[in-house]
C-alpha cells in the first residue's frame, strides 16, 4: 500500500507556502532596518533569504520611507533622494503614486536645497499642510 504523504501533497505545500511567508517576514525585516538596497543587489538579498526576487517588497518599504519623510519633511524629491539615498526616478514614480491616492501635494515652488535651482516643487504627506483645493499647474 502507498503512502498518503509525497511530496505533492496538500500538507507539503501548505508547508513550504508557510516557510515562503517566514522568508518574507524576514525579508521585509531585513529591508525595514536597512539602507537602500540598489537594485542589482536586491535579487542577490532575495536569494539569500531563498526567495525570487520580490521587488515589491522593496519597492513598498522605499515609498513608505518616501511618504514618511515628507510627511515630516516638506522639500524636494532631490533632496528626499539625497537624504535617503533612493533614486530620484523612484521617487518621482512614489510621488506619482502618492498625489494619484490624494496623499501627497506640492505646497509650493522655490529653490531646491539639493540642486539649488529655481522654481522647484515642494511636497508633503502631511494632510494638515494641504491646500483646499489645489490643483497641479
Amino acid at each position: 500500500m502507498m503512502s498518503k504523504k509525497t511530496p505533492n501533497s496538500r500538507k507539503s505545500f501548505e508547508k513550504g507556502q508557510n516557510k515562503d511567508k517566514q522568508n518574507i517576514a524576514r525579508l521585509i525585516t531585513y529591508v525595514e532596518q536597512t539602507k537602500y538596497i540598489e537594485k542589482g543587489e536586491q535579487l542577490t538579498i532575495c536569494k539569500q533569504f531563498n526567495l525570487p526576487y520580490k521587488k515589491s517588497v522593496f519597492a513598498n518599504e522605499y515609498r513608505k520611507r518616501f511618504y514618511n519623510y515628507l510627511f515630516y519633511t516638506t522639500t524636494t524629491t532631490a533632496d528626499v533622494c539625497k537624504q535617503t539615498n533612493i533614486p530620484e526616478k523612484f521617487l518621482c514614480q512614489a510621488k506619482a503614486y502618492y498625489e494619484k491616492k490624494g496623499l501627497l501635494q506640492v505646497l509650493f515652488s522655490d529653490r531646491c536645497p539639493a540642486t539649488k535651482s529655481k522654481n522647484v516643487n515642494f511636497l508633503s504627506t502631511n494632510k494638515r499642510l494641504f491646500k483646499e483645493h489645489y490643483k497641479i499647474k
